[in-house]
């Protein structure tokens, strides 16, 4: 009997325990919830992520080809489709007119096009002018393609052999983000900023042109895209480098006397400033170091009262 009594009042002094956990618990949040509410503090933990260092921008295609003109007049017919690589030697198409049938050979591999856009000769390696820097923006396209069954006329541009080793984009920057680069810079190159799925292809800065108070980088690509064969502009993003690490929103931080700060909640509903070192920074969020995983951040360190119980 006597052991049946004192199991009841442990179990009694369990439950008061408890009970007694589960209200501090509740107060020490509703402590907490009222002291941000009051202020408008907003928080966010600070966790492990990976931020993209670039910029969206408009760039220009530019390529290593040679043209090669119709040697007669005649109905042209492709033995070779449009885009595809063919070998040195390797015969491509037929011209025939009523006196005679002319067999086109390639004079080099690559990768071989019947379209044209005018610009083939003025944009190329080797040949950015200032004119070229000066047109940027206005360079226009006089573009036409050739199939089977086109009449061509002699001495008419009749097909281009495209170095598929060879391939740059031109990108027109201002002077902050041109000093950000180097030549030979190791780059990435994000070709589909419209999708999800990020499909990057390794580049480097090949040159970094001044002129008329403009910034230009040229681009030189790892590897031949080949769908834009038959384009000049493309929409890209460019990125300098992809960072690991901890990270906090960008609006968290601040600077003082003392360096670049960042204000922690701490478990005590105290706010306190800490100090940390920026890795990288985006608009919306910066690896930094000097803190935990785990920490809560102020992202609106200007609605913060510093001096809260003594800090």
């Amino acid at each position: 009997m006597k052991n049946n009594k004192n199991t009841s009042k442990n179990r009694r002094k369990f439950l008061s325990w408890k009970y007694f956990v589960f209200i501090t618990i509740i107060i020490i949040g509703l402590v907490s919830f009222f002291i941000l509410k009051n202020d408008n503090l907003q928080t966010v933990k600070v966790d492990y992520r990976e931020i993209i260092s670039g910029f969206d921008s408009k760039a220009l295609v530019i390529r290593n080809e040679k043209t090669y003109e119709a040697p007669i007049s005649g109905e042209l017919k492709i033995l070779l489709n449009e885009g595809k690589r063919a070998p040195y030697g390797e015969k491509i198409a037929v011209i025939q007119n009523q006196e005679e049938e002319y067999n086109i050979y390639t004079k080099e591999p690559g990768i071989i096009s019947y379209a044209f856009d005018g610009l083939e000769e003025k944009l190329k390696y080797g040949n950015i002018t200032p004119q070229i820097l000066s047109n940027y923006e206005n360079h226009e396209r006089d573009y036409h393609q050739y199939i089977s069954g086109n009449q061509v006329q002699k001495g008419e541009k009749l097909y281009r052999n495209i170095n598929n080793y060879e391939q740059y984009l031109l990108i027109k920057v201002n002077k902050e983000k041109a000093e950000r680069f180097a030549v030979g810079e190791v780059v990435f190159i994000d070709k589909n900023t419209e999708q999800q799925e990020s499909k990057l292809t390794k580049a480097n800065i090949k040159k970094i042109y001044k002129h008329n108070d403009n910034n230009y980088l040229l681009i030189n690509l790892d590897n031949y895209i080949e769908m834009w064969n038959n384009t000049r502009w493309v929409n890209i993003k460019l990125i300098k480098n992809i960072y690991r690490g901890l990270a906090v929103p960008s609006s968290s931080i601040f600077k003082t006397t003392d360096g670049t700060q960042v204000l922690l909640y701490t478990f005590d509903q105290e706010v306190q400033m800490k100090t940390v070192q920026v890795v990288e920074s985006t608009a919306n969020w910066t690896i930094v170091n000097n803190l935990e995983i785990g920490d809560q951040v102020i992202t609106n360190p200007a609605n913060a009262n510093y001096g809260r119980n003594g800090n």
